[in-house]
């Protein structure tokens, strides 16, 4: 199978700093690679340089052979680079058929752009991209009344209406719905049958969903390990390097950290020092040390965001371990911060789904009441 990309000893230096490190890197054409690593690992100047933003310091890059260095960014989009960044930039007052339009505009001068009319095959064009992003029920909707998840959907639809050969794509599930990112990883596997994919993402969930293929991990500017999914995720580098920023907590425990947070957010009017205070306390949970509490602080932050009901989270709680534990924790939070109508409205919500003995929950807000009177 032919190379799409090839890197050579690729170094990039900023001020002595070697953000990408002696790489070598290499996909074949119609490949699907998802990139992960921690913070500083290159990802973003790794996409830099394949798209012109930055030259090497040494090395090269080859597209379908072809080496990029000093080619200019618009050029390399013209052979066929596109690139999607991690904030959606559409046409927010426009429409989602405008905005595909804009793109699909065989005559890009400015004045037939804006006000012609879009010839039969660019209108079968823009048809045939809202169903392939899933948009076609909201063509006539201004962009700016999308979710975020249908933002970078209809980015996505954009870039992929310049026929590039190769697509980059950063974090496109940063900050979605457990739905939307699904729908998101759906649109990125249907369009990797006729398409190579380069996707940098720091969701696990989501490279789990995507990663059909190899799975790339930088770290330090260079390539640390490759292979699937599982093998990655039991290299011992990995969990010492990658894992060991944040190390992990199992999905139930980060499940029972979301639907405390979730009612301590019930009425959604927390100050921004009551929020911290709160996340504070939630985070230590499980933290290991301070690092990793600051790395569950964030992304709790990051959930609430999101708007994921209880009825969506509590389902998904193992035992009545579990249950308690996140009694527990939410009555807690209630007695800590207080608590108006929406939180009791909410809270009776979640003992419902809890299910749990009366015995039980009498017990436990017992415990709580008594430690905080």
């Amino acid at each position: 199978m032919s190379k799409i990309l090839e890197i050579e000893n690729l170094t990039v230096s900023f001020d002595g700093f070697k953000a990408l490190n002696n790489l070598n890197f290499s996909m074949n054409t119609g490949e699907l690679r998802v990139i992960i690593g921690p913070n500083g690992a290159g990802k973003t100047t790794f996409l830099d340089v394949i798209t012109g933003k930055v030259q090497p310091t040494q090395g090269r890059v080859l597209f379908k052979g072809k080496n990029l260095k000093k080619i200019p960014e618009f050029k390399i989009a013209r052979i066929g680079i596109g690139r999607k960044f991690q904030t959606p930039r559409v046409y927010l007052n426009l429409t989602v058929r405008e905005n595909l339009d804009l793109v699909c505009n065989q005559n890009k001068n400015v004045f037939p752009t804006l006000f012609s009319r879009p010839r039969n095959s660019e209108q079968r064009t823009v048809a045939g991209l809202l169903e392939t992003v899933g948009l076609y029920s909201k063509a006539n909707l201004n962009a700016n009344l999308l979710s975020h998840g249908e933002k970078q959907r209809l980015e996505i639809g954009m870039l992929v209406a310049q026929s590039p050969d190769l697509l980059l794509v950063d974090e496109p599930a940063a900050g979605l719905t457990d739905e939307e990112t699904d729908n998101v990883g759906a649109l990125l596997l249907s369009l990797a049958e006729s398409h190579s994919i380069i996707a940098i993402e720091h969701d696990m969930e989501f490279v789990r969903q995507i990663a059909n293929d190899k799975v790339t991990v930088l770290h330090q500017g260079a390539l640390l390990c490759e292979g699937t999914m599982d093998e990655v995720q039991n290299d011992p580098r990995v969990i010492e390097v990658y894992l060991g920023e944040a190390p992990s907590i199992t999905p139930e425990q980060i499940n029972i950290l979301r639907i405390a947070a979730s009612m301590a957010w019930a009425d959604g009017n927390f100050a921004p020092e009551e929020l911290n205070v709160i996340l504070d306390k939630l985070s230590q949970e499980f933290a290991t040390n301070t690092e990793h509490q600051h790395n569950l602080k964030q992304e709790l932050q990051n959930y609430l965001g999101k708007n994921i009901t209880l009825e969506e989270l509590v389902p998904k709680l193992q035992n009545s371990t579990e249950k308690e534990k996140v009694l527990q924790l939410s009555y807690e939070i209630i007695q800590f911060n207080g608590i108006n109508e929406r939180e009791v409205k909410a809270y009776q919500q979640l003992l419902q789904l809890l299910n749990l003995p009366t015995e039980t929950i009498e017990q436990i807000e017992t415990e709580i009441k008594a430690k905080y009177n």
